[in-house]
């Protein structure tokens, strides 16, 4: 092998590595840099959601009424399909300086702040007998740093518990989660 031959095996052996990393980092970094400011509320956390090293926080966008689901996403559940997942997008508003869910759709909004998620297929007869979904938004766990710490979930269960999110192309981060 040729000394050239060697010098572009070795520029080729570091920078697709290199090339890959970049692609995996940048849309994180991109998020926290430009993204939106998003204020979301939990739900009340039980005691099942308290775990030794971090709590599993629900949130209230997650728990979709059917009202807020557009007829093209209803459409679409509603065919005759395997039973699968369906990519859906939550409009978001900010009402009282919490932001929350306006409208749930199968195409992805042109402006406005919007998070990413997983719908699950549904049945025409688990359509008529629900009142809400739940979407899968892939939002980030709150983890508890101390190793070992015991959370008490009725200390937190007590006040009004919101997570601060970047949020930009449907895509999200968690900041801070404070509870009032």
């Amino acid at each position: 092998m040729s000394t050239r031959h060697r010098k572009i095996s070795i520029v080729i052996l570091f920078v697709i590595p290199l090339l890959v990393l970049v692609s995996l980092t940048l849309p994180h970094f991109t998020t926290l840099q430009t993204g939106e400011d998003v204020i979301l509320r939990t739900e009340p956390i039980a005691e099942e959601d308290a775990n030794e090293n971090y709590i599993v926080l629900r949130y209230e966008i997650e728990k979709v009424p059917k009202e807020l689901m557009a007829d093209s996403l209803v459409s679409r559940l509603k065919e005759e399909a395997e039973l699968g997942q369906t990519r859906v997008f939550a409009t978001l508003e900010k009402r009282n300086g919490v932001d929350e869910l306006v409208s749930l759709s199968d195409k992805e909004p042109t402006e406005g702040v919007y998070l990413t998620g997983w719908l699950p297929q549904t049945t025409e007869r688990e359509y008529r007998e629900s009142t809400h979904y739940m979407v899968n938004f892939t939002l980030d766990r709150f983890y508890v740093p101390k190793k070992g710490h015991r959370v008490a979930a009725g200390s937190i269960q007590d006040g009004t518990t919101t997570a601060h999110f970047k949020v930009r192309d449907g895509h999200s981060i968690l900041r801070e989660v404070v509870t009032k």
